[in-house]
């Protein structure tokens, strides 16, 4: 992350199309630049159903973002609202025989893992990848266990993805603005996180949507 450069974040739902610049200081503490709502088009259960709609909309509103604040924008955080996206949870193993935990053994299961999901599931892109617990001789973990002995290790990972199509239509969209995707971040996600920081006395927090 780079010191006082503008940040470009829009966030994409059926009714809004929410834009936020922020800058960071050397704290990672953010200042808002500039942000807007404008109503949403071509638009449906969070994803792009008309292209050239969308594109309109949201080429003529960074137009005028760039002009009020004398900055370019090359890259955008999209906050994507999808509800259709997938979520794995996977955990994979080592064998340590009474040997250390090494960031080799982690960085092999991670990738071992990853490429199974990406193989089973070659219509959609990976969002989201989380180290969901770590596990060393049926003892749960706070962190990785790299450097302790044991002799067995295992790691669950939890993986959000997203349809190929969808995220085809959205780099479209966006690229049709001069704009390429910096990342996707999924709303729960964000809601998840404002929660957290609300309760932080919360050992355990769930979002349910009915």
């Amino acid at each position: 992350m780079i010191i006082n450069k503008p940040y470009l974040f829009i966030e994409i739902n059926d009714e809004n199309f929410i834009f936020l610049v922020v800058k960071y200081n050397e704290n990672l503490e953010f200042e808002i630049l500039f942000s807007t709502v404008i109503k949403a088009e071509g638009i449906k259960n969070g994803k792009i159903v008309d292209v050239e709609m969308s594109s309109k909309i949201l080429k003529k509103n960074l137009d005028i973002i760039e002009n009020k604040i004398k900055f370019i924008f090359k890259n955008v955080i999209v906050i994507n609202s999808q509800e259709n996206f997938e979520c794995i949870n996977v955990s994979g193993f080592k064998k340590l025989n009474g040997s250390q935990v090494s960031n080799e053994d982690i960085l092999y299961i991670i990738n071992n893992l990853k490429k199974a999901i990406l193989e089973n599931s070659n219509q959609k892109t990976l969002i989201h990848l989380f180290n969901s617990n770590f596990i060393l001789d049926k003892t749960i973990l706070r962190n990785l266990p790299i450097g302790l002995f044991g002799e067995f290790y295992n790691h669950h990972l939890t993986f959000f993805l997203l349809p190929k199509k969808d995220i085809k239509n959205l780099k479209l969209v966006l690229n049709s603005c001069h704009l390429e995707i910096e990342r996707i971040i999924l709303k729960p996600f964000v809601q998840g996180l404002y929660e957290i920081k609300k309760n932080k006395n919360s050992n355990n927090l769930f979002l349910i949507n009915l």
